[in-house]
């Protein structure tokens, strides 16, 4: 339960507006939001799968 509440939070992190980590660095960077979300959208997608696969494959083998 640990494990999946710390991937989902992480993953959650990286296109959440309210991040101020994400917030700060889009701002130096002089980077849009919606810029930076069609940038993250394919990555959040493929560890959103990678990480459903390998929680499902701990589940089944504890």
């Amino acid at each position: 339960m640990v494990t999946a509440y710390q991937s989902a939070n992480g993953l959650v992190n990286l296109f959440n507006p309210t991040f101020a980590v994400v917030m700060g660095g889009l701002a130096i960077g002089r980077v849009s939001f919606d810029r930076w979300l069609r940038f993250v959208m394919p990555l959040v997608i493929g560890l959103a799968i990678i990480l459903m696969l390998l929680l499902s494959l701990g589940a089944m083998t504890s």
